[in-house]
């Protein structure tokens, strides 16, 4: 299945992304509008994060209702930790939306991100609103995805178009996040629309299915934040035919695909990257302790830095795996770099560093850990942790 890391038209939604006034930043694009014609079906995931932003208690309670009509997102603000009215700014905003586009406002859901303990002006959101409704086009998904980024270099968008149900069908794509990445539900600020006849339960079904190993598998940082929201919409304008279990399957891979695309842009643009990594633990005991031992040594701010100095220090792997807390043998790990291996039954092999180095210069690298325990697997994606993302983040609010 080819996936384009790009936009794409997708029957049944238009696209916005203008310049409301929110952002520092004079002229920045920083709100991002998605409409239907009518209500169509919904799901989302959304942080599990104890403190949740308002938009998200908003949006959680309408997507579980499985249909939406739009979606609004701003940045430069995460309407997070602002009481009762941030909660009151969030409904407004959703009111501001409908008001515009003639729809009911419970079919609005809202999306914020930024600096936390902020509110946003209502009044140039709503003089937004209104210039973001009369920019909504069918080709607009790249605007709307420049609209919502903050930290991001980039606009991220992934696309792919298939036959499925009879018909051909477009999945795309849009999502922003560079750091405070490391989700459990969902992550970041992501949406996928398509134009496949589906009921809501099995838009429920697929986007979490596709969420597991894409959304679910990243870390930029280890922190997760308040605001990650993951939504799916499917306008049904494709006219299928009721899809059976085979291709109910196919369009889940389609999903995932697009999502995956989407995460590997996230952590390739993490906050200060230099390096794509990929961690690989296999030869687990189950797929669970393979997981936290991925975790474990994709979040490690001592692995994460060798990483950026090009150091395959076996030292801070192996140990960051046995601090996991899962069973393991130090005996019986083989562990490679790069696709060299650098470490094999419980000792260190110093003659293949030099080679491993080499291989960690490239922008993106692997990191394999066999444990050698069993069959469970997992894999993770990461970035180093460089000078400049202690510097972006000592100076976001200041």
């Amino acid at each position: 299945m080819k996936v384009l890391s790009e936009p794409a038209r997708v029957r049944g939604f238009r696209f916005a992304g203008v310049s409301a006034g929110l952002k520092t930043v004079a002229g920045a694009k920083d709100l991002g509008l998605i409409a239907a014609q009518n209500p169509i079906a919904a799901a989302g995931l959304f942080t599990t994060n104890r403190v949740k932003a308002a938009p998200v208690v908003v949006a959680s309670e309408r997507v579980g209702r499985g249909k939406l009509q739009a979606v609004v997102v701003n940045s430069g603000s995460a309407n997070c930790f602002t009481g009762k009215p941030g909660l009151r700014l969030a409904l407004d905003s959703c009111a501001a939306v409908a008001a515009e586009l003639g729809c009911d406002g419970t079919h609005v859901a809202p999306c914020s991100t930024g600096v936390i303990g902020h509110l946003y002006d209502f009044e140039k959101y709503r003089d937004g609103v209104r210039r973001a409704v009369g920019a909504l086009n069918e080709d607009g998904l790249e605007e709307f995805a420049r609209a919502i980024m903050t930290t991001d270099t980039r606009p991220k968008a992934a696309s792919v178009r298939l036959r499925l149900g009879g018909r051909e069908i477009t999945v795309a794509g849009a999502a922003k996040g560079s750091g405070m990445l490391s989700p459990r539900v969902a992550t970041m600020l992501a949406f996928i629309v398509t134009d496949v006849a589906v009921t809501p339960a099995q838009l429920r079904t697929a986007l979490k299915e596709a969420s597991a190993s894409s959304f679910n598998a990243i870390t930029v940082d280890g922190d997760m934040s308040t605001n990650d929201t993951v939504l799916a919409m499917a306008s049904g304008a494709a006219e299928n035919r009721a899809l059976d279990g085979r291709e109910r399957a196919i369009f889940v891979e389609a999903m995932g695909a697009v999502a995956s695309s989407l995460a590997r842009q996230l952590v390739y643009d993490g906050e200060g990257a230099t390096k794509l990594v990929a961690i690989r633990v296999r030869g687990a005991r189950s797929r669970a302790d393979a997981e936290r031992i991925a975790r474990r040594i994709g979040n490690s701010p001592l692995v994460k830095t060798a990483f950026f100095g090009c150091d395959p220090n076996v030292g801070r792997i192996i140990a960051a795996a046995g601090a996991s807390g899962v069973a393991l043998d130090p005996a019986r790990l083989e562990l490679r770099v790069g696709g060299v291996k650098i470490a094999s039954r419980g000792m260190l092999l110093v003659g293949a560093l030099e080679a491993a180095q080499q291989r960690m210069r490239e922008r993106e690298f692997a990191v394999d850990l066999n444990l050698k325990l069993g069959s469970g697997e997992a894999a993770l994606l990461t970035s180093d942790l460089s000078l400049d993302y202690v510097k972006i983040n000592a100076e976001y609010t200041t």
